[in-house]
């Protein structure tokens, strides 16, 4: 008798017994900090119509969903690769003006592999604020409890700020194709392949040099000191990335100004947290924003944590 009908395709996994427990645990124990913080539940639908899904972001996550077509329906369905998205969809359908905070936990399936079991399917729980401008502080506090309310008390937090290389490639007024290239080279922190694609798109040479030093841009506190003269902006954001780390008591602080987590959407602070000895992040967040009816802009913030990663962290320093 054959057992390839009981195989799982490449990236996915069954979580049994005491591993399902424990995973359990975790997401009830994330579940019951939030709401205690006063963040409202909710389970969003796991699967949207491809062409909706994301929102203002579309094109930015309906290329990592899987989509199918359902012969009821005319258009085709695609199941989430994020959930932040789908919070501010309820969101934005509720219409408020009022500051929301949002708590949710589910399953996420994307077509790249990039979570630390090397898997396209991930369990999150996280957390949203959206009509706050001023939730930083609050959002990487809840962060550092919720890891900690786990058992997970080493870790490293990273922060960066997209504002400072948003204005850089705004200037130079590229294509989407050669700005989403250009993103990846900076992603790559590879300084050859910057200055040939530089030389070859004519790209300023004042910008390129700006991008060199952001890119150089990691380590302590320290490493901000050059990028205050680029412009106004520059210095607001190193202003504001300091007063976050004066304020957050975590002992091992990251600064990284290229570094961005997530599907790009995020605008101004972003942030993720690493432990030792695992190259993938557990916990990926940071800022981003959405139009309303009113086309007036919705300010958001929020993370989500990788509960089997965790899971997988937590099981190797038993």
């Amino acid at each position: 008798m054959t057992t390839d009908y009981f195989n799982l395709p490449d990236g996915v996994e069954d979580i049994l017994s005491e591993r399902a427990l424990e995973l359990e645990s975790l997401r009830r124990t994330l579940i019951d900090l939030y709401s205690k913080k006063g963040f409202s539940l909710v389970y969003p639908s796991i699967i949207e119509y491809a062409d909706a899904i994301g929102g203002d972001v579309n094109s930015e996550l309906k290329k990592r969903a899987f989509t199918f077509s359902d012969n009821s329906i005319s258009n085709d369905i695609a199941i989430r690769p994020d959930i932040s998205q789908q919070i501010a969809r309820i969101d934005q359908a509720n219409n408020s003006k009022e500051i929301k905070k949002y708590c949710y936990a589910g399953e996420v399936i994307k077509k790249r592999k990039d979570s630390f079991a090397k898997s396209i399917l991930a369990i999150k729980s996280g957390v949203e604020i959206f009509g706050s401008d001023n939730s930083e502080i609050e959002i990487l506090d809840l962060l550092l409890e919720s890891l900690d309310s786990v058992g997970l008390t080493s870790s490293c937090l990273s922060l960066g700020r997209t504002e400072v290389l948003d204005e850089i490639i705004k200037d130079e007024n590229l294509s989407k194709p050669k700005e989403k290239k250009l993103r990846e080279i900076i992603s790559n922190r590879s300084e050859s392949n910057l200055i040939e694609w530089s030389d070859l798109n004519k790209i300023n040479k004042s910008s390129l040099e700006k991008i060199i030093i952001l890119m150089h841009a990691y380590g302590d506190i320290c490493c901000l000191e050059k990028i205050s003269s680029f412009s106004k902006l520059a210095k607001n954001s190193v202003e504001s990335l300091k007063v976050i780390v004066e304020k957050i008591s975590h002992e091992n602080i990251h600064i990284d100004m290229t570094d961005f987590p997530g599907f790009n959407y995020h605008e101004g602070l972003v942030f993720s947290v690493h432990a030792d000895n695992f190259g993938f992040a557990i916990a990926n967040g940071g800022q981003y924003s959405y139009r309303q009816a009113s086309s007036e802009k919705r300010s958001a913030i929020g993370f989500d944590i990788d509960l089997i990663s965790l899971l997988n962290i937590k099981e190797n320093d038993k």
